[in-house]
């Protein structure tokens, strides 16, 4: 191990108050990780789990929790429930980062402000509230401490460097945002060297895990993509290609309501992380040491360019920063206590799971249980992230991103989608959906092609569901209308002559994609509903939004 700081043991007194905060905080989070709503964005990822149990997954890049994960399609429950498993794992995660985070951190510093460094990046804001989420985020973050801990902290020898090469290389397949870190690993590379007491051989071992690492993150994308018969390289470079010309171009620091949002949910990370520049300058270390501390405190400079840095990317990013932060820690507990600032860390995760809104879970439980009994066999959906993680989602997933590859040509619409498959289900479970089918205009997010086709082509069904159809008012005498989505439908309300055919309420009649003829002969309005008398649920929903924003 560099002994970078002086190490002492942790007292008796301040042991007991870690030992409490930590478990404090700890089953404060596990709670959550049963209870907390699940995020479109952990919907998402357990879509592409599905996609790759099917052999519909494309991709090659940024999916290693799809295919680290594909036996969750296997579990015998419901989507809810198969997250719930998944967190389980991210929280294993989440508590190894932690204890990567003390175990380079008390390098640096005493045993107690390491831990309390530890248990800062726990109790954090965001981290205690998506440290334990279905993403690649905690995965990435503990691959990437996990090799960066070795690299500090081992003699380098062969097993270390092959531990530190496969981390490196499994975070690299997890996520391209592995660029953020760079700074860490030449931080601690410079640090070894300058130190070591061969140089020459110190720099041999650690070209060889630069070198290692990279010919394995090079073998995994390459098994990736032969072991996915319809992804290629052309899959490959577009989603580097994209990633680079979309993904740093709004500006300076492009969310910046979530990072002040993130500092006031965690006031004494926010302490701690701003008062690091400053003990840097006030105490006397050697360049290497100022060297490797300034190059942990880097991947938040991120926050500045990267527009993904939405409150889950603070899981990824924070713990070299709080490895550096500990220097902070440990200046601030001259002041006050352990147990005191303990006891802070505690009030501040507890007063999030207070305000975590728990109900929204039950919805989503509902909603789940509803697509089953409405439809038996899985059908082609629209819908935001892709909840119906079993059904086969049709259009892409709507974030800010998506909407801009999509506006771009990028990604197909929704009609070009109709034109080739089937696609009868449309769950309205984000806001500008919502506000395309029910608001006087349509949503400027979509197409205008897209938004008449949603508005005019589905019907509302149950709770969030639309269904394919379309509703005639009674003064309807004569008109021509579009059927994107073929098949099956129902007359419900009026009698009418559709196609120069007359149909009463209750009837089915099969039609084609294109444009038909209608003619209301009731008094009342006319519905044709997809489906041979779609079953609907015989509950109401709960109601409640479906998603809450992070």
């Amino acid at each position: 191990m560099i002994p970078i700081g002086k190490n002492s043991a942790i007292p008796r007194t301040s042991s007991q108050w870690l030992i409490l905060a930590f478990t404090c905080v700890i089953l404060l989070q596990f709670e959550l990780v049963i209870n907390r709503p699940v995020n479109w964005d952990e919907f998402f990822h357990l879509s592409e789990a599905h996609a790759f149990a099917q052999g519909r997954l494309t991709e090659a890049l940024q999916v290693f929790y799809a295919r680290a994960f594909f036996w969750l399609p296997m579990l015998p429950v419901d989507a809810v429930d198969q997250i719930r498993v998944a967190r389980m794992f991210m929280f294993g995660c989440e508590l190894f980062t932690a204890y990567a985070i003390y175990a380079m951190a008390k390098s640096l510093v005493d045993d107690s402000p390491a831990a309390l460094a530890a248990l800062t990046y726990l109790a954090t804001g965001y981290v205690f509230q998506h440290g334990f989420s279905y993403r690649a985020d905690p995965m990435a973050a503990a691959f990437l401490m996990g090799a960066a801990w070795t690299l500090l902290s081992s003699k380098v020898d062969v097993r270390d460097i092959l531990i530190a090469a496969l981390l490196a290389a499994l975070a690299t397949l997890t996520t391209i945002k592995v660029i953020f870190y760079a700074p860490v690993f030449a931080g601690i590379t410079w640090l070894r060297w300058v130190e070591a007491e061969d140089r020459r051989d110190m720099a041999l071992r650690l070209s060889a895990f630069a070198g290692l690492a990279i010919l394995l993150a090079l073998v995994l994308i390459a098994a990736t993509i032969l072991s996915l018969p319809e992804a290629s390289t052309d899959s490959t470079a577009k989603t580097v290609s994209t990633s680079g010309s979309m993904m740093f171009d709004e500006g300076l620091f492009p969310r910046w309501p979530y990072a002040i949002h993130a500092m006031i949910l965690a006031p004494l990370t926010t302490l701690f992380i701003v008062r690091t520049p400053l003990e840097l300058r006030r105490i006397s270390l050697p360049r290497s040491r100022q060297i490797l501390l300034t190059a942990l405190l880097l991947p938040l400079t991120s926050l500045i360019f990267y527009r993904n840095s939405f409150p889950y990317f603070y899981v990824y990013i924070l713990p070299p920063v709080m490895v550096a932060a500990a220097i902070a820690v440990k200046a601030t507990l001259v002041r006050s206590s352990l147990g005191f600032l303990s006891f802070v860390l505690i009030i501040n995760a507890a007063t999030i799971s207070l305000a975590t809104p728990r109900g929204v879970l039950l919805a989503q439980k509902q909603v789940l249980t509803a697509a089953r009994e409405i439809f038996p066999e899985p059908v082609a959906y629209f819908d935001f992230p892709g909840m119906l993680v079993d059904f086969p989602k049709a259009n892409f997933f709507m974030t800010t991103w998506g909407v801009r590859k999509y506006r771009a040509g990028i990604e197909p619409s929704f009609v070009e989608a109709m034109s080739h498959e089937v696609v009868p289900l449309l769950v309205v479970n984000q806001e500008p959906l919502e506000r395309n089918q029910t608001s006087p205009t349509p949503a400027w997010e979509l197409l205008p092609d897209d938004a008449v086709a949603l508005r005019e082509g589905f019907i509302p069904h149950w709770g969030p569901f639309w269904v394919a159809g379309r509703r005639f008012s009674p003064e309807t005498k004569g008109q021509t209308f579009t059927i994107y989505t073929p098949g099956v439908y129902t007359l419900e309300g009026a009698p009418a002559r559709i196609d120069e055919h007359i149909y009463k309420a209750g009837e089915t009649i099969m039609l084609r994609r294109g444009t038909h003829r209608f003619e209301n002969n009731g008094d009342g309005p006319a519905i044709l509903r997809w489906g041979n008398h779609l079953k609907t649920p015989d509950y109401p929903f709960m109601g409640g939004p479906i998603f809450k924003d992070f």
